[in-house]
């Protein structure tokens, strides 16, 4: 089985300089469907960028 989260990668400020952390897409893969590891990731193409006092509630 497959899932999809998202994995903070960096904290940086955007250009009123308000702290941001830029997130990556990842495939979670979970033991039993497919071939690869419970628990393995693969990365995305898909970034977004989201405000930190979101992130850190």
């Amino acid at each position: 089985m497959e899932e999809e989260a998202w994995r903070s990668v960096d904290v940086i400020k955007n250009k009123k300089g308000e702290p941001h952390v830029l997130q990556q897409k990842v495939k979670v893969y979970t033991a039993g469907v497919t071939n690869e590891s419970s628990g393995y990731t693969k990365p995305m193409l898909e970034h977004r960028l989201v405000p930190l006092d979101q992130v850190t509630r």
